[in-house]
This record gives structure tokens, C-alpha cells and sequence, in this order.
């Protein structure tokens, strides 16, 4: 892992961190209306953050010097401050932030600029596979690649490490899962349904948003199935609604909790065949939950990364078209030791060094010691200049030590 130094050099993921200002910036501000007419200010409420908005959307910017057609009045001269200000003018101050708002809110960004900045976070530590467990009936050097993988992914954190639906309940809630595993399993299953035609940020995003609204108006429960049994599907789909399909998964959604209610006790099934059940819930998120909230290892969690990667190695044969069909070939062939890392490892590496349309082959060692035969060679021959370096740095992890250690 690199020093603090280098840490502390690192570009920082606002998608990540935060997505309202930041609190260096903040500051409240307060705007005397002695002779001024305004229309009213409507507040709302943004994450942690107060926005204002009027009917006829004008913001007066308190660090310019605006001629306002009011009655005259001299108003003594001060000093520009840095960077505008926009506020609401009405007949009361304005407060730009309430400081204290929902005491405990901010625990999840809290924790993840912990995570992202902290130098004695340890690195991704994924088991290598063992050579015996090589044979004749598995793909060849497929012990090697995935030992390359695992190297790899030991470098950098992918966003399915604090982002992906078995590490998000814990990223909001430290240790939910051993500190109240129910709901830890029901969050679980929440960031599965909204997890299809999405990324592991918007997904994130929108589990924020749930935990936050749930936490507000149902203080006593949190975000549980007792309290999301009680949202209509309208407002569920209100937190979800950058995520694909918010529409349909707000349905399946609330469907599931009465189902879950009814017939499961208030928990989540133990059985594959109860959990594919569930509306909006596929094998790929049957097997995972059984893995991450029961410690039932029955079958591969395969999604689109893993089946791209998989056909790319040939680890799979054509005929293996979908995910599902994917799935019941390695299973014929991969210990099932390493069926719960499989996902998780090779998601990441698809993440953020081998993405679909720009794999970057330059900082993976796969191609460079012919392991994958679809290795750009271009990029393998090309040193890596600065303005590459500036582009590598805006993928979706901070890829600081392989930049090095290829480079060199």
C-alpha cells in the first residue's frame, strides 16, 4: 500500500465521498431584507444540505455588486469574498446549512472517507487458487489467471468493494451485518433488486437516500422491512430514481416485503427456490444472498463482468450465452471453494481495468505475460506518456500503485 503521502496525493471521488458541498465550504450566510420584494422561498430538503428554490428562480449573488431596483439606500462597502455565495433573499435570514441536521446521518460518508483515506486500511486480500487444483476437465491456465487477477485486485479498490451489494449495508451502517443480521440480510436484498442495468455508485446512491428517509421518518426502525412495508410503491420509486427500471423495481419492491411479511416471517428464505420467488429477484441475486446473508454456498453469483471475462478466457464454451448457462459451466469445472470470491474478484478487475470498450491493458499483467490472448498489444508496446496516466487516473478506483509499477 502507498504512504500517506501518496494518499493524501490522491484524487478524491466525490461521487464517493459526497454528493453536496463540501465542508470546507460551508458557511452560513445571512442577508438583511430591509427594502427588497421577493416572491416566497420554498425550502427543500437535499441530502444533508438545504437548497432553495422561488418561483421565478433568481438567486442574488452576494459577492457581486448588483444594482437592485429598490429604494435607495447606501450600503456600506465590503471585502469581495472568494467564490460566489448563491442565497434566497426573504423577510428572515437565510441559513444556507443547519448545522446538526439529523444527528448521525453522515455516518456512511463518514466511514467511506475513512475508507478511501486512511492508510491503515488493508488492501483487498482475495485467496489464491492452489495448482492442484488444476486438472484436465478445467479450462487451461485458468489457475494462473486467476492468480494474476487476485494480484491485481490486492493493488486497488473497485467500487464493488465499498459499493457492491454484499459490502454497501456495512459501508452505510458499519458492522450491520454482525451487529443485527436481519436487517443487514433485508438491505442486502434491497441493493440486489436495484443492482440489475446499474452501477455500484447509483445503486449506492440511491441506499443512501433509503437509509437516510427511512431514518428520518421512522426513527425507532431505520431502514427495515417493518419500515419499508409502510412506503407505497410511489415513494419507494422516489429514493431509487436514478437507478434503471425505478419504476418496476418500486413494485417488486413493495410486493416482496408483504410476501416477505406473510410467508417468511418477516426474513428472508434460506432456499433458492423460494428467493427466485420474489419478484425482481434472478438466480445471480438468489445465490449471493444465500452466500453473503446465510453462509449457504449453493451456486455461482454471475453477472455481466464475470460472464464477459468468462467468454473472453474461454472459460466458458459459446453455447454459454447468459449469465444463467454461464453459471452451470463453471460450476461443472471451479472448485466450489471459490465460488463466493469468484464474483466480487473478477467484478472489480472488470470495473476498473478490464472495462468492456477500453480494457486497460497497459497496467495488467495479464497480457503482459501472454495469459490473455485478447491483451491490447498496442497498448502493451506503448510506454505510458502523462496525459495517459491523467486518464488512467479517472477510471473508478485510484490506480496510483499499478501507474507506478508499470511505468517504471
Amino acid at each position: 500500500m502507498p504512504g500517506r503521502a501518496a494518499l493524501r496525493k490522491r484524487p478524491v471521488n466525490t461521487s464517493i465521498i459526497s454528493p453536496v458541498t463540501s465542508r470546507s465550504t460551508r458557511r452560513k450566510v445571512t442577508v438583511e431584507n430591509e427594502k427588497l420584494n421577493t416572491s416566497e422561498v420554498v425550502h427543500t430538503t437535499k441530502l444533508d444540505a438545504f437548497v432553495f428554490k422561488e418561483d421565478n428562480s433568481t438567486f442574488i449573488d452576494v459577492d457581486q455588486n448588483q444594482e437592485q431596483e429598490q429604494e435607495p439606500k447606501q450600503e456600506p462597502k465590503q471585502e469581495p469574498k472568494p467564490g460566489p455565495t448563491l442565497v434566497k433573499i426573504e423577510h428572515i435570514a437565510v441559513e444556507i446549512e443547519k448545522e446538526g441536521l439529523d444527528s448521525g446521518l453522515n455516518r456512511d460518508l463518514e466511514h467511506m472517507t475513512t475508507l478511501a483515506l486512511s492508510p491503515a486500511h488493508e488492501p483487498n486480500v482475495f485467496v489464491k487458487a492452489d495448482l492442484e487444483d488444476a486438472n484436465s476437465h478445467s479450462p487451461t491456465n485458468w489457475v494462473k489467471i486467476y492468480n494474476e487477477v487476485v494480484e491485481l485486485r490486492s493493488k486497488f479498490f473497485a467500487p464493488v468493494d465499498h459499493q457492491g451489494c454484499e459490502s454497501m449495508p456495512n459501508t452505510i451502517t458499519p458492522n450491520l451485518k454482525t451487529k443485527d443480521p436481519k436487517k443487514y440480510r433485508f438491505q442486502l436484498l434491497i441493493s440486489l433488486m436495484l443492482s440489475s442495468q446499474t452501477k455500484d455508485e447509483v445503486n449506492y446512491d440511491a441506499m443512501v437516500k433509503l437509509e437516510r428517509g427511512l431514518l428520518r421518518h421512522f426513527p425507532k426502525l431505520g431502514f427495515c422491512l417493518e419500515s419499508m412495508s409502510k412506503l407505497s410503491p410511489n415513494e419507494i420509486d422516489a429514493y431509487i430514481a436514478k437507478v434503471g427500471f425505478h419504476n418496476r423495481k418500486a413494485q417488486y419492491i413493495q410486493k416482496a416485503c408483504q410476501i416477505l411479511i406473510n410467508d417468511f416471517n418477516g426474513d428472508i428464505p434460506k432456499t433458492i427456490q423460494e428467493i427466485v420467488k420474489l419478484p425482481g429477484v434472478g438466480p445471480k441475486m438468489g445465490y449471493l444472498l444465500l452466500q453473503c446473508g446465510w453462509g449457504i454456498n449453493l451456486g455461482i453469483g454471475v453477472d455481466v463482468h464475470l460472464h464477459r471475462l468468462a467468454e473472453m478466457w474461454h472459460w466458458v464454451t459459446p453455447k454459454a450465452s447468459t449469465p444463467e448457462k454461464c453459471r452451470l459451466e463453471l460450476e461443472s469445472w471451479l472448485p466450489k471453494k471459490y465460488w463466493i470470491d469468484v464474483n466480487p474478484l473478477m467484478v472489480g478487475f472488470g470495473q476498473v481495468i478490464c472495462v468492456p470498450r477500453a480494457p486497460n491493458c497497459d497496467i495488467c499483467s495479464l497480457g503482459r505475460k501472454g495469459l490473455c490472448k485478447a491483451a491490447d498489444k498496442r497498448l502493451l508496446k506503448t510506454p505510458i506518456s502523462d496525459a495517459r496516466k491523467v486518464k488512467l487516473m479517472k477510471q473508478r478506483a485510484d490506480l496510483t500503485n499499478l501507474i507506478e509499477e508499470f511505468s517504471a
